[in-house]
């Protein structure tokens, strides 16, 4: 028996007016996207950049609500990130004031002379890769036009602002959410969709409105008729590996030393699966009727199901689809365009299917090989 929650899968398409009938509907609201704000991310900006504006006054800092801001540009969405930027930041700080003591030195405090800077600085930033600290370290660099000094105070006052900044800003980073628990469980309820999506495709496959069935002579065989089909709805399936990979990679981010290699390669590997059944569930729909040779198709995908697990490696299954390539070719030739027509699909259904166990493979060998 098939449950409620396995036909809700399906989004019924009524042949005959040619309407579908769409159960899941996304609501929006405008065009704000909700889900991609990160109240944690804003919450430790704004009590990072007031934390450093207060530490940078209480030091006597000249220019402290400049702490404030690099705190602000220092946080990033992920740890590896954040140290990465923070690098070439501190690069980038070197440089501008290299460039800087030459150009006011030379030319004086004037405005021009700063833009002359900016030229020159900007030019090299991108140049070798250091346009994250443009904007911050021309902020900095304004405090010695401001002043019309470059010296050993002016410079030790940049350095405490920068390091009190950026400090600041790569501790609060290291406060991030650990995802590896929520992605684990949200994993197995991937896997039981997909379980879900193989039962449905063998339901699909059975659950036709007319037989076409090899048991006699042509003119005795049950036509197609015009009736209602289903289709499987791949909307959630999609929506969950989107976000599962997603929050991978940005877990593997927060993750400095450990090894975050295989989360992320079984995900985008189910994805590859997943691009497979939508394949497999078109050319379902091309066969409108019940063949003989759908029956056996559809107990090897529900078999497939039943063993859908992670630590399956699916070498069982390979070689019950090659028992099953044996068996078809032991059946009766088609007898009709039609028949002929409907299994050269259900052929197709036979290989991509394969590939679909292939995947699998081709992932666990890949595993064994690096282990």
């Amino acid at each position: 028996m098939v449950s409620d929650s396995l036909i809700s899968s399906y989004t019924s398409v009524n042949r005959r007016n040619g309407r579908e009938v769409n159960p899941i509907s996304k609501s929006r609201f405008g065009n704000l996207q909700l889900n991609k704000v990160n109240p944690l991310f804003i919450f430790k900006v704004a009590i990072g950049s007031a934390i450093a504006i207060v530490i940078a006054e209480a030091s006597g800092l000249m220019y402290s609500t400049s702490a404030g801001i690099i705190t602000l540009l220092t946080v990033q969405n992920t740890k590896k990130e954040t140290l990465l930027i923070a690098l070439k930041r501190i690069i980038s700080f070197l440089l501008a004031v290299i460039i800087s003591f030459i150009m006011f030195s030379s030319f004086g405090y004037e405005p021009w002379v700063f833009g002359g800077f900016v030229l020159i600085f900007v030019g090299l930033s991108y140049l070798f890769n250091l346009k994250d600290g443009i904007s911050m370290n021309a902020v900095l660099m304004t405090h010695f036009l401001i002043e019309k000094r470059v010296d050993i105070p002016m410079f030790f006052n940049e350095v405490m602002i920068l390091c009190i900044g950026m400090g600041i800003g790569i501790v609060i980073n290291l406060i991030m959410p650990n995802y590896k628990q929520k992605i684990l469980q949200k994993q197995r309820f991937l896997e039981e969709e997909m379980r879900k999506t193989l039962k449905a495709m063998a339901l699909a496959l059975r659950d036709k409105k007319a037989c076409l069935i090899q048991e006699g002579p042509y003119e005795n065989m049950t036509m197609v008729s015009d009736s209602e089909h289903v289709i499987i709805d791949f909307r959630g399936l999609d929506n969950m590996l989107e976000d599962l990979i997603n929050k991978a990679y940005e877990d593997a981010g927060n993750t400095l030393l450990s090894n975050t290699r295989y989360l992320i390669s079984y995900l985008e590997m189910r994805k590859h699966q997943t691009d497979v059944l939508k394949i497999i569930s078109r050319n379902i729909m091309e066969i409108p009727v019940l063949l003989k040779q759908s029956i056996p198709l559809a107990d090897f995908i529900d078999k497939t199901a039943d063993s859908f697990h992670e630590m399956n490696n699916v070498k069982e299954l390979l070689v019950d689809i090659d028992d099953l390539y044996m068996k078809y070719k032991e059946d009766k030739l088609p007898v009709s365009r039609d028949e002929f027509e409907y299994r050269a699909v259900l052929f197709r259904i036979l290989k991509e299917f394969e590939y679909f166990l292939q995947i699998k493979r081709n992932f666990i060998l890949e595993l064994e090989k690096d282990e």
